[in-house]
């Protein structure tokens, strides 16, 4: 059994995801590792785009049921098993899934879980033997260094401009949504400390993991702003 689900994960998540990596390895500045996880980061993020739009949708729905649900948050002739299945229904009527986010965030970190393993064996010619016929040898070991830190190892500079990022994006998302209800936002638990623990977090990890990490935050904080510049265009009409 265990032997089945070792060869489905390397079968259908480890080798792709690898092959692509040295493939975007080779077509890559230099090549360049970092150069390639950049890559790699925005074609998630692509894959991803019409999850995190439809999140941003969901966003916009909380903030117009936003005064309903407080209603029922604050009547008192509900028990709280009551109040949780009427905002349920309130959301449910509006079409949204407050979850829907969640999906987004598991991808993310299905392929960095895969990244690991591939920085800590697949770098090395002696990982070369789990790529296809058709993507080519890298000449000798994969470059590792990146603007003069080498990624396959923990980074203090990478880990906190990660930190950093990942911290301005927090603030913008609480600005965003300080309007939504606390019970019907997941995101809205998250406390600020939260880019503390991934610096944390990132300084045990080869800088791989940081790269990705500013990368997507980066795309993200775009798409963002273009949604945002095209709201406020929209409601100036």
């Amino acid at each position: 059994m265990v032997d089945l689900v070792l060869n489905l994960y390397t079968n259908t998540l480890y080798q792709p995801i690898y092959n692509l990596v040295v493939l975007l390895y080779n077509f890559s500045p230099g090549p360049n590792l970092g150069w390639a996880i950049v890559i790699l980061a925005i074609l998630v993020r692509l894959i991803f785009l019409p999850l995190t739009l439809k999140g941003y949708q969901t966003d916009s729905r909380l903030e117009k049921v936003s005064f309903q649900v407080r209603q029922i948050e604050d009547d008192i002739h509900f028990s709280s098993r009551e109040k949780r299945n009427k905002i349920t229904q309130v959301l449910k009527d509006n079409g949204i899934n407050p979850l829907s986010e969640i999906y987004t965030l598991v991808g993310q970190l299905i392929f960095l879980a895969v990244l690991f393993q591939i920085v800590q064996v697949g770098i090395h010619p002696s990982g070369f033997d789990k790529l296809y016929s058709f993507v080519a040898h890298p000449a000798g070991s994969i470059d590792t260094v990146f603007f003069g830190i080498d990624i396959s190892r923990p980074s203090f500079i990478y880990s906190l401009v990660a930190a950093g990022i990942l911290f301005l994006e927090q603030l913008w998302e609480y600005e965003d949504k300080k309007n939504i209800p606390q019970a019907t936002f997941s995101s809205r638990w998250y406390p600020l400390l939260l880019p503390i623990f991934t610096f944390i977090l990132l300084m045990l990890l080869p800088a791989t993991k940081a790269i990705f990490l500013i990368t997507s935050i980066a795309f993200s904080m775009g798409i963002r702003m273009m949604v945002d510049l095209g709201r406020g265009a929209r409601e100036n009409v």
